[in-house]
């Protein structure tokens, strides 16, 4: 998988999180703060997704083995498996946690490819994610009218999930190209 593929499937969730930014910043009202926080989670569910799949199509160089376990190779295909009443193996679909499928995408991510990403878990960025995952759920299957209103502090901790998660990726970018450039992506 080269860059530009990497880029090309992200930047329609870029795209989107991008407007639905400006948007923000242009009017803020309740309907501006969901569309944020529904685009920043599509990117980041998205970019986990792409992170992911990059782990799965890299190129393996001559003589070389790529060393991922059956269950990384799993959690990377977002697959499980179960035998059916007739013995016969059946796929299914893997819903991970949020926030423990950044943390196994970013430590293969680094086996991988030998590059350092620090998610900061336990930090003030992360735990604002964590709080910004909450909200994002919340108005995704609200139960009541007030539980679709977001406050003034839960955009504020969206937008530090929002820098927080762009600074990964851009360090993954910048670890991926030196990576390539040192030869350093042979597998770990």
């Amino acid at each position: 998988m080269k860059l530009g593929d990497i880029k090309d499937r992200l930047m329609p969730m870029l795209d989107d999180a991008h407007w639905a930014e400006k948007a923000l910043d242009a009017e803020d009202n309740q309907y501006t703060r969901r569309a944020y926080i529904r685009s920043l989670f599509a990117l980041i569910e998205g970019s986990t997704w792409t992170l992911k799949q990059t782990v799965l199509h890299a190129p393996v160089q001559e003589g070389k083995v790529k060393k991922l376990s059956a269950a990384e190779y799993a959690l990377l295909s977002d697959k499980t498996y179960d035998l059916k009443s007739n013995g016969q193996p059946k796929e299914q679909a893997k819903f991970l946690k949020l926030p423990e499928n950044i943390r196994f995408t970013f430590l293969v991510v680094e086996k991988y490819f030998r590059i350092e990403v620090d998610l900061e878990v336990g930090s003030d960025p992360w735990n604002k994610f964590l709080e910004a995952q909450q909200v994002r759920n919340r108005i995704t299957h609200p139960k009541t009218p007030s539980e679709f209103e977001v406050s003034d502090s839960e955009i504020s901790a969206c937008k530090v999930a929002c820098s927080w998660f762009n600074e990964l990726i851009a360090a993954f970018f910048n670890g991926l190209v030196q990576s390539t450039a040192n030869g350093a992506g042979e597998n770990a």
